[in-house]
């Protein structure tokens, strides 16, 4: 996803620090979908270490290519599908179609893959530093909504309505990191790793003295500091959405990529979501999906499903953890 403040240098709103203990690393930092891209590996080679680390950032690249919403990259990709909108159904890529096909169906109109023409406005906006018009919203707003595309999946196909544009930029980072991980859980030359995109996180494997892997969250005001510590395991994923990681001002207000779908403007309600949960798509889906509600909504949402658990800080920087975090959370003095 092409994000609102392109030009700028985001760092990971996650860290990691002491996670290797094996002999050999490897370690791998690439600019894609937008973002740094880090990858780094443990195993019994070196050799092997690097052949698998190339193996996984060409998966990460195909997947980057394939919901690119921005450039043409081949018949079937979203850059294609997007263009074919109003002209009927539309050959869809392996990638972009499991992408659809695992969001389409939970419904849920706090996460709109359709906001295209919503973040076009954002973005040429952005360039010129001024801030849309309510019209200018409303009209673009219209073209937005579940309504707006169907999914074939027996077919592979998509079907956009007339003015319709997806962008993925919610989901996109996540799935990839989830497909990385999966390709490097099943890479006998790999022992342990550690995928970072931006702050879409997956960690593989035990570390040699069995303690937890320990990941920081950044400060949404400071990048040099952190506000605490997350103690995870082998598999676990985490994924933070903020108003910090892509945003410009204008008269001393911010106004950052994360679009709520209901009105198409930022969302307001906080400075940062950080989901921890099994998988890294569903981490990055539900991060953004929960930085659009308000915390006590988000909170409900979250206690009600067990395979979740957030760390929500508001915009007056107060926070919010749900219950089973609060046994591997530990916040910075």
């Amino acid at each position: 996803m092409k994000k609102l403040l392109a030009s700028l240098l985001v760092f990971s709103s996650l860290t990691c620090a002491g996670c290797f203990f094996q002999t050999e690393k490897q370690e791998d930092t690439r600019f894609m979908m937008d973002t740094i891209v880090t990858i780094t590996t443990t195993g019994d080679s070196k050799k092997d270490l690097a052949a698998a680390t190339s193996d996984a950032f060409q998966l990460f690249q195909t997947i980057a290519n394939q919901t690119d919403p921005y450039t043409e990259q081949g018949p079937e990709d979203l850059y294609a599908v997007n263009q074919s909108a109003g002209q009927g159904p539309h050959k869809a890529s392996p990638y972009l179609m499991d992408i659809l096909s695992k969001v389409q169906p939970m419904g849920n109109r706090d996460l709109d893959l359709s906001l295209g023409p919503v973040i076009q406005v954002w973005n040429a906006h952005k360039e010129a530093r001024t801030v849309p018009g309510q019209e200018e919203i409303a009209r673009a707003l219209a073209r937005t909504g579940p309504g707006t595309y169907t999914v074939d999946t027996a077919a592979n196909t998509v079907t956009l309505a007339p003015g319709a544009q997806l962008d993925l930029g919610a989901v996109a980072k996540g799935y990839a990191v989830e497909q990385t991980a999966d390709l490097l859980s099943r890479d006998k030359r790999v022992k342990t790793a550690l995928i970072n995109a931006g702050g879409n996180i997956k960690v593989l494997g035990t570390k040699e003295d069995g303690s937890p892997w320990k990941i920081g969250v950044q400060d949404p005001r400071n990048p040099q500091r952190i506000i605490g510590t997350l103690a995870v395991k082998d598999g676990t994923a985490i994924a933070t959405s903020g108003d910090y990681q892509r945003y410009y001002e204008v008269d001393g207000k911010r106004y950052h990529h994360i679009l709520d779908p209901h009105t198409g403007w930022p969302a307001w309600h906080a400075r940062s979501v950080t989901v921890v949960t099994r998988s890294a798509f569903w981490a990055d889906y539900y991060s953004t999906l929960l930085f659009v509600l308000p915390e006590d909504k988000a909170m409900a949402l979250v206690e009600d499903n067990p395979n979740l658990e957030m760390l929500y800080v508001d915009q007056d920087g107060k926070t919010f953890l749900s219950s089973g975090l609060k046994a591997i959370y530990t916040p910075e003095k």
